[in-house]
This record gives C-alpha cells, sequence and structure tokens, in this order.
C-alpha cells in the first residue's frame, strides 16, 4: 500500500487541538502509521500574523494521490477552514508532503512538495517520522524559514526537566509507584515494572493448529506509562525469535521515552499496537512465547 507523508498546520482558534483533529480525521483516509511531535514556528511568507502549531503523520493509504488532495480538503472544510489570501491565518492546512516515490506537476498538486527543502515547519516534523529527513537535520541541513521548535520543550520545558527528574529518582529507588498530576487532572503515572521497563504478565501458552498447545508460556508486554507508541524499524515479523534483551519500541508523554524490551529469548507471537497509537497504563502491546 502507497505511504504518503502528509503536513499539518494551524495558527487560529485552539491550534493543538485543530491538528490533533485532522489527525484523527487522517484515519479515515488510511491507517496512521507515525505521527510527529507538535512544533511551534514562525508564519512563514506573511510574518504578521499568529504563530502555527506544524506536524507530521506517515498515511498508508489505497487513495490515489489525487483523490488524496481531494479528501484533504474536504477535511479542511469540515474543521473550519475557510479562503484566505496566500500564507495567510488558517484553522487547518493539510498537505501532501510526498507520495511514495510518486512525481507530480500540476497547477494544483506538486509532489513532493516543493517546501520540504526550503522551510523548517514542514522539515522538522517530517524527520520526527521519516529517517531520511532526520539525516538532513543531522548533517547540519538549515532550511531558510524561522524558528520551529518541539511544543512541549517551548511551552513545558520546565514540567519535562522537573519528570525527567522524578523518573531518574523512580529508578534509582524502591518506589513502587509515582504519580505526577497538575490543577487541570492531567496526570503521567509510573509503576515499577516487573521486567525493566516494560510490564510482563503470564498467560497459558497459544494452542496449535492440531488442537495441541506448544510447551511455552507466553509474556504479555504491558505499556507502563500513558503516552505515544513507537515501533522500532523494521518492525520484527510476527514468529520471528528474539534474542536476549531487544527493544521492541518504546512509549513517549512529555518528553520521557519509556523503552518497551523483550527481556530474554522468546518467539514474538503477536503485535497488539500501532506506530503512534496512544496507549493507556497497562495496554497490552506484545505477546512473546518464553520455552522453558
Amino acid at each position: 500500500m502507497p505511504i504518503a507523508a502528509i503536513g499539518l498546520g494551524s495558527n487560529q482558534g485552539d491550534a493543538v487541538a485543530n491538528v490533533q483533529r485532522a489527525i484523527e480525521r487522517l484515519r479515515e483516509v488510511g491507517k496512521v502509521t507515525a505521527v510527529s511531535r507538535l512544533y511551534r514556528s514562525a508564519p512563514y511568507g506573511v510574518r504578521e500574523q499568529p504563530d502555527f502549531i506544524n506536524a507530521a503523520v506517515l498515511l498508508d493509504t489505497s487513495l490515489p494521490p489525487r483523490a488524496l488532495l481531494q479528501k484533504l480538503q474536504a477535511i479542511e472544510k469540515d474543521l473550519g477552514r475557510r479562503p484566505t489570501y496566500r500564507w495567510g491565518p488558517r484553522v487547518i492546512d493539510a498537505d501532501i508532503l510526498y507520495y511514495d516515490e510518486a512525481r507530480i506537476d500540476e497547477p494544483d498538486l506538486v509532489v513532493p512538495h516543493p517546501g520540504i527543502q526550503q522551510r523548517q515547519f514542514v522539515l522538522a516534523p517530517l524527520a520526527d517520522i521519516d529517517s531520511r529527513y532526520a539525516d538532513q537535520l543531522r548533517s547540519g541541513y538549515t532550511a531558510e524559514s524561522g524558528e520551529c521548535t518541539p511544543l512541549m520543550l517551548e511551552e513545558r520545558d520546565d514540567l519535562a526537566v522537573r519528570l525527567r527528574r522524578l523518573a531518574k529518582t523512580f529508578d534509582e529507588t524502591d518506589l513502587i509507584s509515582l504519580r505526577v498530576s497538575d490543577e487541570a487532572g492531567n496526570a503521567i503515572e509510573l509503576h515499577r515494572a516487573a521486567r525493566g521497563g516494560v510490564e510482563g504478565a503470564q498467560r497459558e501458552s497459544p494452542e496449535l493448529s492440531d488442537g495441541k498447545r506448544e510447551s511455552a508460556s507466553v509474556d504479555v508486554i504491558k505499556a507502563n506509562l500513558v503516552g505515544i507508541a513507537h515501533l522500532v524499524k523494521p518492525v520484527p515479523a510476527v514468529g520471528a525469535q528474539l534474542e536476549g534483551d531487544r527493544e521492541l519500541g518504546y512509549v513517549e508523554a512529555l518528553g520521557i521515552r519509556n523503552p518497551v524490551v523483550a527481556r530474554g529469548a522468546g518467539r514474538l507471537v503477536s503485535v497488539l499496537v500501532d506506530d503512534g497509537q496512544a496507549v493507556e497504563y497497562g495496554q497490552p502491546l506484545f505477546e512473546i512465547a518464553r520455552v522453558p
């Protein structure tokens, strides 16, 4: 199935909520496989307007480029976008950044998007979810546009620093659980895991096609942090043999990267989460068969 990268931006109303709603609507178009961090970006072209909130999404979609463009335009309209002047303020903007290896040059559709190489607010989110663009940033490439910074680091840096300190304290002490909340009731909970970094649970061995059960226990690897799940690339195939302590992914929340590790050898029975999916504490992520 083709993979498309979609760039999102908003600077009207609750811009963060607008971008998050757009991400949810993209699930109507295909399978969302990766979501970048949110970035606050200086306006491009017309400077006298509010800063933008930007993000990028990877999407597996069966729609061809023209149909995808039409669907994105319909989502923009549903979310409240109205015609304005070039580079003007908008409730939501959704652009096709690339569509597999397609190259299209039409009056209203250019793929890859010409702004990828010139605009930091396009390149930085895309680098979060596509290593090819991350390599550009690491090599010192600088786009011509203005400042673009991760939203969490810009607006919630103090909270992120405190959480990292708390997580470090949690790891170095005998604490069993830790809960951090704010006045609005938002909270993050950390729980000590039996297998270090993930919650491990056992269930009965899976049944084989002949009705027998294989002689192995199955660990259910669970999230021990509320956040966004990310899978390693490439994702291990179901049935793959895992050797030793292999990292399968991580759960991220407010800048805390919590590794999800298969402790010890085993066979991957199932992957129960998608890359970029929001997960709750205790939600099953992987199943691993352990041979006694």
